[in-house]
């Protein structure tokens, strides 16, 4: 079986234009797969109504938070600095809910502005109240079980601090009755990268709640579906998925009366296979014959942690710098630029402390390698400027060979700015 992994929409010519216009790294985010992206988990079937919410913290991008507004989202944000980037961003801030482990200063003034606000823990419920007494508000539920790809990404169950306990919602809603709150909305995240089937479990335990709140007009199930990255990934059928639901929604409509709206939130799904980080091989080592071969890229931590973090394999994809005569596939652990141990882009599957070679079209130094995947959690989620590194550029592709920068390289002014120079003199009289 030929398990090499190919490129997801660049060309072998573009990757070399990029590098040679923008330089290396740099992350590429493609317009077309994002509007197709969205407009797949738009189209979804339903029952009483759908509202997309993109998760703000996959990439947080003001461009890539203009596209899908123009294509119709709502935004989910995770912290007020999110919040306030999308409203820069032009957006009106009553298509904005926060779900925030840290309700900052500030949030009271977002809610005044039309942000949505979701508990998700009681206190975060009593201070909403106190607050905005007689409003209406989201709770955020830990369904008491989860699901995610890899341990770390899950979400529910007794291990994870998100939402208000199952067993304390009784709690929660004296909270609300005694602020005259009204529930307008259920909100369940068990996870990302999870099973279906655990996310349909919910869907019952959700509607067993809402039948229990009269307020209750909006299911929102987060987001974390699961995506086919590599090539012997399988497909997943979101659309199946999306028809049992609203099997249940309608069941519960014609039994209690109530047409619940239905909210997804995807960030991965809808961005992660938009984004390719195009890289160059700095160097290439080994260990002998009982070791290993080493590609060494220009890249690694300072543009993406997935694969140190949490064991996520991205697919790589060798783009050759010239027509020179190349062996065959050979098995490469790539390693990234940052020095500290652990900076790896081939880790085990799901084991952050172990590698595991990539299968790769032959590459020497000079070469290009593309990671693909990296659209969603990569820019965002970066350990940015370690070993002082700055931030590689971000560059929408509007079209075949046509790109716009939308995120510059950042310099080392830029990475130095906020650093206070004190006088030596001072320090001396102070020791």
């Amino acid at each position: 079986m030929n398990n090499i992994e190919s490129l997801k929409f660049l060309t072998a010519h573009e990757v070399a234009q990029i590098a040679g216009q923008f330089g290396t790294p740099c992350f590429v985010y493609d317009l077309e797969t994002l509007q197709r992206r969205f407009r797949y988990f738009a189209d979804l079937p339903h029952a009483n109504g759908l509202v997309i919410r993109y998760s703000v913290k996959a990439n947080p991008n003001r461009s890539i938070l203009k596209i899908f507004d123009r294509l119709g989202a709502h935004f989910d944000v995770s912290s007020v600095w999110e919040a306030r980037r999308v409203i820069g961003a032009g957006i009106a801030a009553d298509k904005i809910l926060m779900t925030a482990q840290e309700a900052s200063s500030g949030w009271e003034e977002l809610c005044r502005e039309g942000m949505r606000f979701d508990a998700g823990s009681l206190a975060q419920l009593d201070a909403y109240g106190r607050a905005f007494p007689g409003a209406a508000v989201s709770m955020r539920i830990n369904p008491g079980f989860g699901s995610g790809l890899v341990r770390k990404l899950t979400s529910g169950g007794a291990h994870s601090s998100f939402g208000i306990w199952i067993e304390q919602v009784d709690r929660a809603l004296e909270i609300a009755a005694a602020h005259r709150l009204s529930i307008e909305r259920l909100h369940f995240h068990i996870g990302s990268g999870h099973e279906s089937s655990v996310l349909e479990d919910t869907v019952g335990l959700a509607l067993a709640l809402a039948a229990r709140i009269p307020g209750v007009t909006t299911l929102d199930l987060g987001g974390g579906y699961r995506i086919a990255a590599l090539r012997d990934d399988p497909q997943y059928d979101h659309r199946a998925m999306a028809a049992r639901i609203a099997q249940r929604l309608t069941a519960f409509a014609a039994s209690h009366g109530r047409k619940l709206l239905l909210e997804l939130e995807p960030g991965t799904a809808l961005a992660a296979l938009a984004g390719s980080l195009v890289t160059r091989v700095i160097d290439k080592v080994d260990t002998g014959p009982a070791g290993y071969t080493f590609l060494k890229l220009d890249s690694g931590l300072s543009e993406l942690m997935r694969p140190s973090y949490y064991g996520a394999v991205h697919p790589l994809v060798t783009v050759p710098l010239d027509d020179a005569p190349r062996g065959g596939p050979e098995h490469y652990v790539v390693s990234g630029h940052c020095c500290i141990a652990g900076d790896t882009l081939t880790p085990m599957p799901g084991d952050a402390e172990d590698i595991l070679p990539q299968s790769m079209g032959c590459a020497r130094p000079g070469d290009f390698v593309v990671v693909e995947r990296a659209g969603g959690y990569a820019a965002s989620m970066s350990v940015k400027n370690f070993n002082s590194y700055p931030e590689a550029p971000e560059v929408l592709r509007l079209a075949p060979g046509k790109f716009e920068v939308i995120r510059r390289r950042q310099s080392l002014e830029q990475m130095t700015q906020n650093e206070i120079d004190l006088p030596i003199a001072a320090i001396a009289e102070r020791g």
